[in-house]
């Protein structure tokens, strides 16, 4: 062909790519575009299936991004900037954030993607013969993951109402796709009954944080609250403490905490929000030094040196002490056979304990009750009894039997006529 043919040719070819003359956009424009297409308009269980349909979405609003194999090769481009180390070899294929046939089929790790296509050659690459078919972009959350992350956000007692909206929409508008379902957003809070102001509580978690990380101690003044609704110290003086986990219960938090004073008593828990001046003593950024060394766990009679998820259900209300072994019997009235439950009635149980309580077996002297083991401290168990006494009786130990029986009687002398 005659280099004037060739050249005739070319500029038929441009004009036929951009027939309504669309205006062209600069690298880093199309680059930011394509991505962004990718992140709204797919997902796993929606890739694209040409980029066909990419040209023709952006023509529509008189973008030109160029010819199909132009927007070939800027997906290219980007799923390497994704995907490859800074030796340009692939990572696992579990930490791709742009996924398509060809890319799987190049330099995926064996298996697959389920639908992976190899028939249709309509959207294929003729530079490799690379099938862009079945593209997709892995967003950084799955939408399980989205759903915990708003539902965290929702019952933050740190948070008002227009930070709470922002970060939900934020989260829904930069880590979702269009084929995200909106979870429940008009959840309603309750208002945090004695929680100090927010700010407060949020810089009490901070250096807290801190602190456990340097492995220091801290210091703190606690507060109650008095008749004026106010905050007011409970002692004149600041403690000190080693800080070991923050805990968050019931939309409060709490420090698991130990003193050189009582360790060998074991740890106790207090109320973050009822914390004020918390402080890292003789810490110095300029020299490094970071603080007073906080006390070993392994010195600590009862802590646990890694948390244990069960904590809330062995510490009911945060109470505090060692856990046990408790026996109780639960009013479970059955039917005519003296076996089969009337209705299920364990469900006061399960919001303190989840699944960790244990059925043993049908009391044999009243078929109307269960016999149950529960691990609790003993404190927790006898508020707990107390609250559930039309449901419920401690069997054993013993000892934990006669403090809610002294409890009882001093409460019946208190209430006599």
């Amino acid at each position: 062909m005659a280099k004037g043919n060739l050249k005739n040719e070319s500029k038929k070819v441009s004009k036929e790519s951009n027939p309504k003359k669309l205006p062209n956009l600069s690298a880093p424009e199309n680059t930011i575009r394509l991505l962004e297409y990718l992140k709204k308009h797919t997902d796993k269980a929606h890739p694209l299936r040409s980029v066909k349909d990419v040209q023709k979405e952006f023509n529509d609003k008189e973008l030109h991004f160029g010819s199909d194999n132009t927007i070939r090769k800027f997906y290219r481009n980007i799923a390497d900037a994704y995907n490859l180390d800074e030796e340009q070899h692939p990572l696992p294929q579990q930490h791709w954030r742009i996924v398509y046939d060809g890319y799987v089929k190049l330099y995926g790790d064996g298996e697959e993607e389920e639908g992976l296509s190899g028939e249709d050659d309509s959207d294929e690459w003729e530079e490799d013969r690379e099938k862009f078919s079945n593209l997709y972009y892995v967003q950084e959350f799955s939408y399980e993951e989205i759903d915990a992350l708003i539902e965290a956000v929702q019952l933050s007692r740190t948070l008002s109402e227009e930070e709470t909206e922002h970060i939900i929409s934020t989260l829904e508008e930069k880590f979702t796709s269009k084929y995200y379902r909106k979870g429940a957003r008009r959840v309603c809070k309750i208002n945090g009954k004695g929680c100090c102001e927010k700010d407060t509580l949020r810089e009490n978690l901070l250096t807290i944080q801190q602190a456990i990380m340097d492995g220091v101690q801290i210091t703190y003044r606690f507060n109650g609250y008095n008749r004026d609704k106010k905050l007011a110290p409970m002692r004149d003086y600041k403690r000190y403490a080693s800080p070991y986990y923050i805990v968050a219960n019931d939309g409060r938090y709490y420090l698991m905490a130990a003193n050189e004073a009582h360790k060998d008593e074991g740890a106790y828990i207090v109320r973050i929000d009822l914390m004020t001046e918390v402080e890292i003593p003789e810490r110095n950024e300029k020299s490094g030094k970071k603080g007073i060394p906080a006390i070993p766990k392994r010195e600590v009679a009862g802590l646990p040196r890694e948390w244990d998820e069960n904590f809330s259900m062995q510490h009911v209300n945060m109470s505090y002490g060692a856990p046990v072994s408790i026996t109780i019997r639960v009013k479970n009235k059955k039917k005519e056979d003296g076996c089969t439950p009337i209705d299920p009635v364990y469900t006061f149980l399960h919001d303190y304990f989840g699944d960790t309580y244990r059925f043993v077996r049908v009391d044999e002297n009243d078929p109307d009750y269960d016999i149950v083991t529960v691990t609790c401290t003993s404190f927790g168990m006898e508020n707990f009894a107390m609250q559930y006494a039309d449901r419920m009786e401690v069997l054993s130990p013993p000892e934990l039997r006669e403090k809610i029986r002294d409890k009882v009687k001093a409460l019946a002398e208190r209430y006599r006529d």
